[in-house]
């Protein structure tokens, strides 16, 4: 009897055991990710002869990384690229990936049209910050023109430690209402991403998907939407 038992409980423990153990590799592989893209989004790269970001450590994985050419992607299935920075590309180098995108029958997917992890943006009713925003805005729709895309992505910054929150949530409000006007007649949609604000990205206003649909239907816009 205790012989069955054991081999029945034994094999149920370690199956417990391997699938917590996962639980690390994956979270562990999901903030590397984002941290890989934040290190392209600076230096339009993922880094010179290996990787930019030192690999993570973990208890029960050995982690590593390496830099591969993915060829086209085309010829591994893929129907569409995204490219979080697009906008920092050269005029002549975003037509040429269009181009070819095109020949190779595939889409563009989402680029990242203004994402300020360092400063108060979308939370100010600051002139000069509403103006940036637009402008941003303005250039975003002529990058999609370029590439053919129809989805952008917009990080609404950081949040403002001095100001009620409540007024920062009217201020996002009203910036993401004027982007919407320049958005909406291009045919472009930007998707909100909240960030995990805990250990990736601690500061920044937007952190919860509730919070982003609450955004989005005051916005009121079809060129408002969240990215999941």
């Amino acid at each position: 009897i205790i012989a069955i038992l054991a081999s029945i409980a034994i094999p149920s423990y370690q199956d417990y055991v391997r699938r917590g153990q996962l639980t690390e590799a994956s979270s562990t592989l999901a903030a590397y990710r984002v941290r890989l893209e934040q290190f392209y989004q600076d230096n339009r790269n993922y880094g010179t002869g290996g990787c930019g970001v030192a690999v993570p450590t973990g208890q029960y994985f050995t982690f590593a990384c390496a830099l591969r050419n993915p060829g086209t992607g085309a010829d591994q299935g893929f129907t569409a690229w995204e490219d979080n920075g697009m906008p920092g590309r050269p005029v002549e180098e975003q037509e040429r990936v269009a181009k070819e995108m095109a020949r190779l029958g595939m889409t563009m997917g989402v680029f990242v049209a203004m994402g300020d992890f360092e400063n108060v943006t979308f939370a100010s009713a600051k002139p000069e910050n509403r103006a940036d925003i637009l402008a941003k805005g303005k250039a975003a729709v002529e990058v999609a023109k370029r590439v053919n895309a129809r989805w952008t992505t917009v990080v609404p910054g950081r949040y403002d430690v001095g100001l009620e929150w409540d007024y920062q949530t009217a201020h996002v409000i009203d910036n993401l209402k004027r982007l919407s006007e320049v958005f909406e007649p291009a045919g472009l949609v930007m998707v909100l991403e909240p960030l995990n604000p805990w250990k990736d990205h601690p500061g920044l206003f937007l952190t919860k998907i509730p919070q982003a649909f609450q955004i989005c239907r005051a916005v009121g816009s079809p060129s408002c939407k969240i990215l999941f």
